[in-house]
């Protein structure tokens, strides 16, 4: 399947949520609300959903305007929002090497799949990374961790259950440094956004980190669920006040008619989206793209040949 057809169904619910009728109505008052209110309902937010229903209504649109032409209208609109925050962040930076890449989130958002993806793609970029198992709670994140690096053929370095995070980490950076690793990936523990005991000890992390290579960590990523929607802000507000964050990754968002959630959250944190999960495959984690993700999300076909070339 082409990337564009895999995305639209991905987001197919999420269009479904944002379809209105037009018919031969001329665009009025009433029919601004109710595309309104279908953005709404697609967890754009209020605010935006407001303001682009405003647009709708200051455009001079001709009588008998389809319904089509009203979606691509917005869609364009939500891609000028967006564009400014695409961040692929798959491409080397030839000044980092190693890159070092800590990956942060809640429990249950999809850090050690999203560690095996990204590792994934950099494997088939050439690239050699280095998984870490930073989270020495729960002895199952490690052998997850330990599958999917069997699995895709990369290094993993790990510790014993409940050994210090810190230590670890500053051990697998001289162990990435000695073998020519040029990416290292982080998996950390789920840190709850209300655990300030969690979170002091990525900050420990972070200064650990920065001992060996005062730059790092080049990339400190917050893992989000897009089945969640707008309840991720409460996520974002504290990691990246607490933490820092370089940008996110929205995963899980195959079948969610909340896709339309990207929208208001990059807006308000005016934070790169690095990437989004599609599906469960490893080469589902996808750079993300703002015009074929507005498309997607308004149910359009997509002339952007970004993946599909």
């Amino acid at each position: 399947m082409a990337f564009f057809e895999k995305i639209k169904s991905v987001f197919r619910k999420t269009s479904e949520k944002v379809s209105f009728s037009i018919g031969k109505k001329k665009i009025d008052e009433n029919v601004v609300q109710e595309i309104e209110e279908a953005l709404i309902m697609a967890d754009v937010g209020i605010e935006t959903s407001v303001e682009l229903a405003s647009k709708v209504a200051s455009r001079k649109f001709l009588k008998g305007t389809s319904e089509l032409e009203v979606q691509r209208f917005l869609a364009n609109e939500v891609c000028s929002m967006l564009k400014p925050y695409e961040g692929d962040f798959f491409q080397k930076n030839p000044a980092h090497n190693p890159e070092i890449m800590l990956i942060i989130g809640v429990n249950g958002n999809g850090k050690t799949t999203t560690v095996a993806k990204i590792a994934y793609v950099l494997t088939h970029s050439g690239r050699r990374p280095l998984l870490v198992a930073a989270d020495t709670f729960r002895a199952a994140a490690t052998d997850q961790l330990k599958y999917w690096a069997k699995k895709i053929s990369v290094d993993v370095h790990f510790g014993r259950e409940k050994a210090d995070v810190a230590g670890l980490v500053y051990d697998a950076l001289k162990l990435a440094l000695a073998e020519g690793h040029d990416a290292v990936l982080i998996d950390t523990a789920g840190r709850m956004q209300n655990r300030g005991d969690l979170l002091d000890e990525l900050e420990k992390m972070k200064r650990v980190i920065k001992k060996l290579n005062p730059s790092a960590p080049h990339r400190t990523i917050l893992v989000l669920d897009g089945f969640t929607g707008q309840a991720v802000h409460n996520q974002v507000d504290v990691f990246l006040n607490r933490i820092g964050i370089d940008g996110i990754i929205v995963t899980k968002l195959d079948g969610t008619a909340k896709g339309g959630a990207i929208i208001p959250l990059v807006r308000k944190y005016c934070v790169p989206v690095f990437a989004i999960g599609i599906g469960e495959g490893l080469d589902d984690l996808k750079p993300f793209d703002a015009k074929t993700y507005a498309d997607a999300i308004f149910g359009l076909e997509s002339a952007n040949q970004r993946y599909d070339a």
